[in-house]
């Protein structure tokens, strides 16, 4: 048998915050799922005395080897890397320390960066991202195929942590971090401190606990852990090679408006009904970058408001927080709605290419010889889901659930050649794209053990699935990440306690459907949840 290298990769936790603060890093799952269609290997440049790396850490260390024996090098500087190779990581983190090399932090730097980060003489965030995307996360090894804890690794990264965080180690925070592990998703997550005060050092013993299950270290930080040798901020400009691309969900954003405030007027005459509605709209072009603004949809002016979201991590995340604030106005109806400006950009051309994008997927469609793809048949057992899951949604599903059709990719593809075959509806996109003529339920899978959120979570989610399937014998058929993931049980089981007839439940998801060869569409977000 074959034992395959330890694995040091964690979460990405950008996209973690993209899930209801309630859960640490559902879309950890996410992230991991995205990472492993990313071969394995970082970027690694030289810009005059600094080397720069970003991204998965696969067999990288001929690139470091090369970028060090450049004339004049003496920092390197880690750019968003959610980790990967142990074997890398301690060879860099050594090679790093023997050179004497500063090491920064752009961003994230996870499991394997963090071990090569550790090895810089001095060591500091930059202030190349915000506070809140500024952070390294630290944990144990594990195998790359099976994800299982391999704890025979752990001694010699904590001895390597410890001789490098020299007489401020803390014995009981590291051993914490490396052994209570209860899979690959645990996660010591420390913070820009100096920017973001606020933010408590953690630790997380899985990629699917719950935050107020976490431990705290009030007292605890990068400074005082010996994590980071200074608390100044090293003043940073990514080489345009590293710099963020300016996408949403994958999709290159457009350039900004040439008269943005003529644009902005046609919008506010053509949706405003109330002077605070065209007020919002005024104010637009003044609000910090990461915005985005969202109207319902349909034509003419509404009487109770719209979506706006400031300043925040992502765009992602402002698009997806204007369409949640637009569809739910408090004390009135819920409403589908579209983003139509995303910072000074106009975002209605880029809709109607979406649009046109899945007529064109549908078109190309063409049904796959086999009926499964990615194992979508296989685990589970014979079990069958009965109740809403509230947490550890990252697990194998069952083979069917009560009372709901399973369906397998070849019939999905079968039903989309078939208009009005049913409604098919996404429930947690972490792809950038989604399955021709879907829609899309943000967050439509997640369940709550209190009464109270359980409530108010169904009552939303009845309210977006009615706008988007107002038929109650209409078939219905909803997908997510694939077998490994509970969101789409969730909200099949929803739908059928809501009366719906004819619930439909695609097992392999998006993973099925990408294996099989198929037409895919850019993401469309019109009703967001939570």
């Amino acid at each position: 048998m074959v034992t395959m290298k330890p694995t040091f990769s964690g979460g990405h936790p950008v996209l973690c915050r993209l899930i209801p603060r309630l859960f640490v890093s559902i879309l950890g799952v996410a992230s991991l799922l995205l990472a492993a269609s990313v071969s394995q290997a970082m970027t690694v440049e030289v810009h005059g005395n600094r080397v720069f790396a970003s991204g998965p850490v696969g067999d990288d260390t001929l690139k470091f080897e090369e970028a060090f024996a450049k004339p004049g090098v003496d920092t390197v500087v880690f750019v968003n890397s959610p980790g990967g190779d142990l074997w890398t990581g301690l060879r860099v983190g050594r090679l790093i320390a023997d050179k004497k090399l500063n090491t920064v932090i752009a961003g994230s730097c996870v499991s394997a960066c963090s071990i090569m980060f550790m090895g810089g003489r001095e060591r500091s965030f930059s202030d190349a991202f915000r506070p809140a995307q500024t952070l390294i996360g630290i944990h144990g090894a594990h195998n790359r195929d099976t994800k299982r804890i391999d704890s025979s690794q752990q001694p010699q990264i904590f001895a390597f942590y410890k001789n490098n965080m020299g007489e401020r180690f803390n014995a009981e925070i590291m051993n914490q971090a490396l052994y209570d592990m209860e899979d690959a998703g645990a996660l010591l997550r420390v913070f820009d401190n100096g920017r973001l005060p606020q933010r408590i050092t953690y630790h997380c013993k899985s990629a699917q606990s719950m935050r107020k299950t976490c431990t705290d270290f009030k007292d605890a930080d990068a400074l005082s852990l010996g994590i980071v040798t200074t608390a100044t901020l090293t003043r940073l400009e990514l080489p345009k090679s590293f710099q963020a691309v300016n996408q949403l969900f994958g999709q290159e954003l457009a350039a900004p408006s040439e008269d943005l405030a003529a644009e902005l007027g046609i919008l506010a005459a053509d949706k405003c009904g109330i002077d605070a509605c065209r007020k919002l709209i005024a104010e637009y072009p003044t609000v910090p970058q990461n915005s985005a603004l969202a109207v319902p949809v349909g034509s003419g002016p509404d009487g109770f408001g719209m979506g706006r979201a400031t300043n925040r991590d992502t765009v992602n995340a402002s698009y997806l927080s204007a369409v949640q604030l637009c569809n739910h106005i408090r004390g009135r109806p819920a409403r589908l709605c579209e983003v139509q400006f995303v910072n000074d950009i106009n975002h209605r051309p880029a809709l109607q290419s979406a649009v046109a994008a899945q007529a064109k997927a549908l078109a190309d469609l063409k049904v796959p010889a086999e009926k499964h793809y990615a194992n979508e048949q296989f685990g589970g057992g014979f079990t069958r889901a009965t109740a809403l899951r509230t947490s550890k949604y990252n697990d194998m599903t069952p083979q069917a659930i009560e009372g709901v059709r399973l369906y397998n990719t070849q019939e999905v593809a079968q039903g989309l050649q078939t208009p009005g075959a049913f409604t098919l509806i996404n429930v947690l996109p972490v792809w950038p794209e989604q399955l021709p003529g879907a829609l899309t339920l943000y967050n439509g899978g997640l369940a709550f053990e209190l009464p109270q959120a359980e409530l108010a979570y169904e009552t939303r989610f009845a309210a977006l699935l009615k706008l988007l399937a107002p038929d109650l014998n209409q078939p219905l058929v909803f997908y997510c990440a694939g077998r490994d993931l509970w969101m789409s049980v969730n909200a099949a089981l929803r739908a059928k306690k809501l009366g719906y007839t004819q619930v439909g439940w695609y097992r392999g998801g998006i993973p099925a459907w990408k294996e099989a060869g198929l037409p895919t569409a850019p993401l469309v977000v019109r009703a967001v949840v939570n």
